[in-house]
């Protein structure tokens, strides 16, 4: 019985071990992982991170949610590149895991309400852009 309790206490530590631990980010919270600058920038311009820090999604959710967010949202439109960097960060580091690992079972978008309000931050930015401040287009790489 001992050596039982000897090996599975083992094979736990093991496990344990194998768990890599990524460092956070104080102020944020986010994991600092590849990319995380980028999600960062883009996400916290309209909300807090705990809003998508507790959320668990595939990389389809997570595509479909930031695709509602700049149609209905008010997100603007983001880079392709820059639009599959954030996906990967935040599949990657808060995809699913196993079916305990959900806050809720995630909506579809096309059951996502319209947005009727603009926050202070986008409005923030709109009035840059009008102003200059900030470039309405993304730099072209030519």
């Amino acid at each position: 019985m001992r050596s039982l309790f000897t090996a599975s206490l083992a094979l736990a530590s093991l496990s344990f071990a194998a768990e890599e631990k990524v460092p956070v980010d104080p102020a944020t919270g986010m994991k600092i992982a590849p990319d995380w600058e980028i999600v960062r920038n883009h996400c916290i311009v309209c909300h807090s991170p705990a809003t998508f820090l507790r959320q668990r999604a595939t990389e389809a959710n997570w595509t479909a949610t930031l695709e509602w967010m700049q149609k209905y949202g008010g997100l603007w439109k983001l880079d392709p590149e820059v639009q599959k960097t954030i996906i990967k960060y935040l599949a990657t580091n808060y995809g699913p895991g196993d079916a305990t690992n959900y806050r809720r079972a995630p909506i579809p978008a096309t059951l996502m309400p319209l947005n009727p309000y603009a926050t202070e931050a986008r409005l923030e930015v709109e009035k840059k852009k009008k102003e200059g401040l900030i470039p309405a287009a993304p730099p072209t790489g030519k």
